[in-house]
């Protein structure tokens, strides 16, 4: 008799197995990063100087990783290296599951009295599941020696 009363109920181990698959799924999900919060991340990079970020988040097609690493070394702690900006993030257009755009408002020279503020957009390109910044897309008013 006790069998039958056993056959109905769900295993509360099971039940749980189940509830905690679906949290992790939902946090996966939800937890990636939005083109807005990988471009301030990478502008962030920019003004700190951090070569191993900046390389992680270009998006350069046929530059290896360690070219680009090269390029971005030689831009910020040689040819930029007393540069100083200020920015903000003015926006973001997503075109399509793979592209977007990043608006930043940029206070160039920030340091001297004749400072200015630009827009600029930075292009986005999703590279596997993280989202990337396509450097050869940007101006070179946004910041002199980009990589190329």
């Amino acid at each position: 008799m006790s069998s039958m009363k056993q056959s109905g109920r769900v295993s509360l181990l099971a039940l749980g197995s189940v509830f905690c698959v679906v949290v992790i799924a939902l946090l996966l999900f939800f937890s990636r990063e939005s083109p807005v919060a990988a471009g301030t991340r990478f502008m962030v990079a920019l003004q700190h100087h951090d070569v191993d970020t900046l390389t992680k988040m270009t998006k350069m097609e046929k530059a290896s990783d360690e070219d680009i690493r090269k390029q971005w070394d030689f831009t910020v702690n040689q040819a930029e290296k007393y540069y100083q900006f200020g920015f903000r993030i003015a926006g973001s257009g997503q075109a399509s599951d793979t592209t977007a755009s990043v608006k930043v408002q940029m206070i160039h020279d920030i340091d001297k009295p004749g400072a200015y503020e630009q827009l600029y957009e930075l292009p986005m390109v999703k590279d596997g599941d993280q989202w990337k910044v396509d450097v050869r897309g940007l101006s070179r008013e946004f910041y002199n020696c980009l990589p190329r």
